[in-house]
């Protein structure tokens, strides 16, 4: 070989090795390689196979084709191996195979000559790429005319096939090195101490999720990974901040392990961990471990939480005996009284038309008997569960609460305005409404001296903490609350007296059902700072679009 040859080879196997050094783009580094390996061995089609893993096919992977020679890429796709099998041991006897002429192979070779003649080869030229200790693939050489393969073409393509042994062997050993550090990784976040490491300079080196959840670390902190800064804004919520950074700067270079217990402010206990890193005997950083162990304070908590429970549950048992008492009381009295009057009617034919409207209001009255039954089963769950909320429409709900207060009453007259929105108005609530209604109008009528009963219903919108509600305006003439009293008749148990209504058991769920839609009520005098003109009961429910 020339001189000026051997540097053009040593020149082509500088520049294809240099493609492979690094991080590299695998199929542009071996397809520009097969280019220059074919302009400078004069090969009409240079082509790299690679077997299939474990299932024993070949495949036609990358190729390159002098101008005007078709390509086989696509159609030289899982190749049995029976049908390189000749291909193959002459590798295995030679290390590469060297085929002058195609159609002077030996009859053993047949399926050989086939595979090669209907891709038209004359010649061939192929070396081996092997993956521990076995055949992986093979780069080949091939003309579409007989001719010698030269020393330069069997040096190019050997070195060629030992740099992508090498590469493929790296890759893997990469690949397999990121899977690894994958797994650690998860490993590392998905355990349930939290975890941080550092080098010998005060360097955070690692930490994981968990140790930012359980310390509150901000992440500007994290971003740093400068641990004395770290230490310095974590270190303020322990009981004994000066104890603990001493502690960890005395461990820092140190070559023992370390168990220590971390009490905080807020209660929580920690339990720590510490060991030194090392690298060959040489201490290079040190790790530290956080587990929550506050469970059994916990556990002491939830007993006290759960005796406050009980008294809760049995003080609600009595709170909803005494609901069910006083609705139940005024259903009876009502169907009493409808009872009485009919009975009075029965000889007066002329009383008919009464006679059946006192049907219909005892009928009504068992209605509303099952519904509060049904209605004390529900609130009976509002301290202890969510009950489900729905859209619903107001004015409907007002409207069957204003039907329900007109047949009550008897010796009153009632006159109740209504200042609606101009469009249909929709809250998020549930059937209990109609509850909340029924007991403002009953206590406004209840607790009224006039002869003539004035309630004004008022709707707008307003918005509190960026939420839309609705407000609900009840405005009566009836004898007012004291101001001292405006929140206490919102109590369970609140006593009748001449100047404040009822015994609250009626607002006192009302209070509660509103605040289980998430709403406010509260009582102001409907003319400010004299609570003799009358009350306005008002309530803010979340309004839906």
């Amino acid at each position: 070989m020339s001189l000026e040859k051997r540097l053009s080879v040593e020149k082509l196997i500088s520049s294809i090795s240099s493609r492979f050094v690094g991080k590299i783009e695998l199929d542009e580094a071996i397809n520009n390689s097969l280019q220059d390996l074919g302009i400078l061995s004069g090969a009409d089609r240079v082509s790299l196979f690679l077997f299939n893993g474990n299932k024993g096919l070949l495949a036609n992977t990358h190729e390159w084709c002098k101008d005007g020679i078709e390509t086989q890429l696509e159609i030289l796709q899982n190749i049995d191996r029976s049908t390189v099998s000749w291909w193959v041991k002459q590798v295995e006897k030679l290390n590469f195979v060297n085929i002058k002429d195609v159609s002077s192979l030996p009859k053993p070779a047949k399926l050989t000559r086939e595979f090669m003649e209907l891709q038209r080869i004359k010649s061939f030229l192929g070396f081996p790429i092997y993956h521990e200790i076995k055949i992986k693939g093979f780069v080949c050489f091939s003309r579409l005319r007989e001719g010698v393969w030269k020393g330069k073409d069997f040096a190019i393509l050997r070195i060629f096939s030992q740099i992508l042994e090498s590469t493929f062997e790296r890759l893997q050993a990469e690949n397999a090195l990121k899977e690894n550090q994958e797994f650690l990784s998860a490993t590392f976040e998905a355990i349930a101490e939290g975890i941080i490491a550092i080098n010998n300079y005060e360097h955070i080196t690692r930490l994981n999720e968990r140790f930012i959840y359980m310390w509150h670390v901000q992440d500007e902190i994290v971003e740093k990974m400068d641990f004395e800064l770290l230490l310095d804004s974590i270190s303020d919520q322990l009981k004994d901040p000066t104890s603990f950074k001493q502690k960890i700067q005395d461990l820092k270079n140190d070559s023992k392990n370390d168990f220590d217990m971390i009490f905080f402010k807020d209660g929580r206990i920690f339990e720590q961990y510490s060991c030194p890193i090392t690298l060959e005997g040489e201490i290079i950083g040190r790790l530290w471990s956080f587990r929550d162990v506050s469970e059994h304070q916990h556990a002491e908590q939830e007993l006290r939480e759960s005796e406050k429970r009980y008294r809760n549950a049995y003080e609600r048992a009595n709170f909803y005996k005494d609901i069910f008492t006083h609705d139940m009381n005024n259903i009876f009295h009502n169907i009493q009284f409808s009872a009485e009057l009919i009975s009075m009617f029965k000889d007066k034919p002329e009383q008919l038309k009464s006679s059946e409207d006192l049907f219909t209001t005892i009928e009504s009255q068992i209605g509303r008997g099952s519904k509060l039954i049904d209605n004390v089963r529900k609130l009976s769950k509002l301290e202890d569960s969510n009950i489900a909320l729905k859209k619903i429409m107001v004015y409907d709900v007002l409207d069957e609460a204003i039907l329900f207060a007109t047949k009550s009453i008897r010796e009153k007259k009632l006159d109740i305005k209504i200042e609606k929105l101009n469009k249909e108005i929709y809250v998020e609530a549930n059937d209990l409404l109609l509850d909340v209604f029924e007991n403002i109008f009953s206590n406004s009528i209840k607790y009224n001296k006039n002869s003539e009963v004035k309630i004004q219903v008022i709707f707008s919108i307003e918005q509190k903490h960026a939420k839309k509600y609705l407000k609900i305006e009840f405005l009566d003439n009836g004898i007012g609350i004291l101001e001292g009293s405006k929140e206490l008749i919102f109590e369970k148990g609140y006593k009748k007296d001449t100047k404040i209504r009822g015994m609250g058991i009626g607002l006192s769920l009302v209070k509660k059902i509103v605040e289980s839609f998430k709403g406010e009520i509260w009582v102001q005098d409907r003319i400010k700072d004299d609570y003799e003109q009358g009350s306005n009961f008002v309530m803010l429910i979340p309004a839906l679009d």
